[in-house]
C-alpha cells in the first residue's frame, strides 16, 4: 500500500513545477551573468553556492569536485551547525578534492576572517584551499588538497541548466569546459574536457534572525541525489532527486550539449539496489547508508530516453551539508545509444534524523 507522501507526490510535483519557472527556460542560452554574485551583505539572500564538477577524471583521480555553501540554508541537509565557525549568516562551508584526495577536503570558515568573497563575485576564496578568480566566461580555479595542487582553466558555454527559478531561489548549472594541472605524489597530470560551473542564490531564516536553528524548525529536506555524467566528449546530463517529508521538491534529468541547449525531463525515478553493509557516521554522530549500485529511469511521453545504472567506486568524501560526495562508474542507454564512463555523485539521506 502506498504511503500518504507517495499519493500527493505526483500533484506536489505538478503544483511546484507550475509555479516555478526552470522548464521554461529550456532551449534557451544564458543572459543573466549579472546575477552571479556572493550576496554576503544581502538582506535578501541568505546563502549562495559556488560549484564546479568534473565527473570523469582519468586515475588515480576520477572525478573532481569543488561544492561550496555560503552563508547557511536552514535546512536539515545541508546546515552543518557543529562545524560553524561564526554565525550561520556568516559562515562558509566547502567540501572539494578527488578519490586520490580522499579524505580531504572539508572546511568550515568565518567570512571575512578566513573566507573571503568579493561583492562583485570575482575572488571566491576558502583561505588557502580553494580559490575561484574571474567572472563569466572565464575563471580560473585553484585548490590545494590532500597533498595535491590543482589549476584548471574554466570555460563556461551560454549552455545552462536551471533547478529551480523563482522569486526566492534560483539555482543554475553551466555546461563549461576546462583544462589544467593536477599535480603532486606521482607527478603532474594535463586534462582537459567538459565540466559543470553552478550557482545558487536563495533566501535563509537567518537573514532575520543570525541565531542557530533546532533541527526540527529547519527546513525538512531530507533527501537528495544527484549525480553527473559525460556519455560523450560534448554531451553532459545532470540527474537530480531531492524530498521534502517524502515529497519531491526536484526530481529531473537535464540533457545539454556544446551543440544542444537543456532539454528537461520530469518523468524520472531513482532507486537504491544495493546499500553499502556499514553506514558511514559523521563527526557530529550522523549515521547514514551510502549507496554502493543504483539505476536511473527516464522517460518523456512514456518512451524511454535514459536507463542507467550507476556503481559507487571511490571514497564518499564527507562535508556536501551532512552528506557525501564521490564517484562511480555507470553504464546503459540514453536515446538509444549504449553508453558507459564516469559519474560524480552527491548523497545525503537525512530521513529519520531527530
Amino acid at each position: 500500500m502506498k504511503s500518504l507522501s507517495q499519493l500527493i507526490d505526483p500533484a506536489f510535483r505538478k503544483l511546484l513545477y507550475t509555479l516555478d519557472h526552470a522548464d521554461r527556460q529550456d532551449g534557451l542560452p544564458f543572459d543573466r551573468p549579472d546575477m552571479l554574485l556572493p550576496h554576503t551583505d544581502s538582506k535578501f539572500y541568505g546563502w549562495t553556492h559556488y560549484g564546479l564538477m568534473i565527473p570523469d577524471l582519468p586515475a588515480p583521480h576520477r572525478y573532481f569536485s569543488i561544492m561550496s555553501i555560503i552563508g547557511t540554508p536552514g535546512a536539515q541537509c545541508f546546515d552543518i551547525d557543529y562545524a560553524r565557525r561564526d554565525t550561520p549568516r556568516n559562515n562558509a562551508t566547502v567540501v572539494s578534492g578527488t578519490a586520490a584526495t580522499y579524505p580531504s577536503h572539508f572546511g568550515s570558515y568565518a567570512i571575512g576572517r578566513q573566507g573571503e568573497f568579493s561583492a562583485d563575485g570575482r575572488l571566491v576564496r576558502f583561505g588557502d584551499d580553494v580559490i575561484i578568480r574571474g567572472g563569466y566566461p572565464e575563471y580560473h580555479v585553484q585548490a590545494n588538497i590532500g597533498g595535491y595542487e590543482i589549476e584548471l582553466q574554466v570555460l563556461n558555454t551560454d549552455k545552462v541548466s536551471w533547478f529551480i527559478k523563482n522569486p526566492v531561489y534560483e539555482h543554475i548549472s553551466l555546461l563549461s569546459e576546462y583544462r589544467g594541472m593536477i599535480c603532486g605524489p606521482g607527478g603532474s597530470m594535463t586534462v582537459s574536457g567538459l565540466c559543470a560551473f553552478e550557482y545558487g542564490a536563495c533566501i535563509s531564516p537567518y537573514v532575520l534572525r543570525d541565531k542557530p536553528l533546532p533541527w526540527k524548525r529547519k527546513v525538512p529536506l531530507d533527501f537528495f541525489f544527484y549525480n553527473i555524467i559525460n556519455i560523450d566528449e560534448r554531451t553532459q546530463l545532470l540527474l537530480s532527486y531531492c524530498t521534502m517529508k517524502g515529497l519531491s521538491v526536484n526530481r529531473s534529468v537535464l540533457i545539454r550539449g556544446l551543440d544542444r541547449y537543456t532539454q528537461t525531463l520530469r518523468d524520472v525515478e531513482v532507486t537504491v539496489e544495493e546499500y553499502h553493509p556499514q553506514p558511514a557516521v559523521s563527526p557530529d554522530g550522523i549515521a547514514m547508508k551510502l549507496p554502493r549500485v543504483w539505476r536511473w529511469l527516464a522517460r518523456d511521453n512514456g518512451r524511454t530516453v535514459l536507463d542507467l545504472r550507476m556503481t559507487q567506486d571511490t571514497p564518499f568524501t564527507y562535508g556536501l551539508g551532512n552528506g557525501y560526495v564521490g564517484g562511480a562508474t555507470f553504464s546503459g542507454t540514453v536515446e538509444g545509444r549504449d553508453v558507459k564512463g564516469g559519474c560524480y555523485v552527491e548523497y545525503i539521506d537525512v530521513r529519520g534524523v531527530e
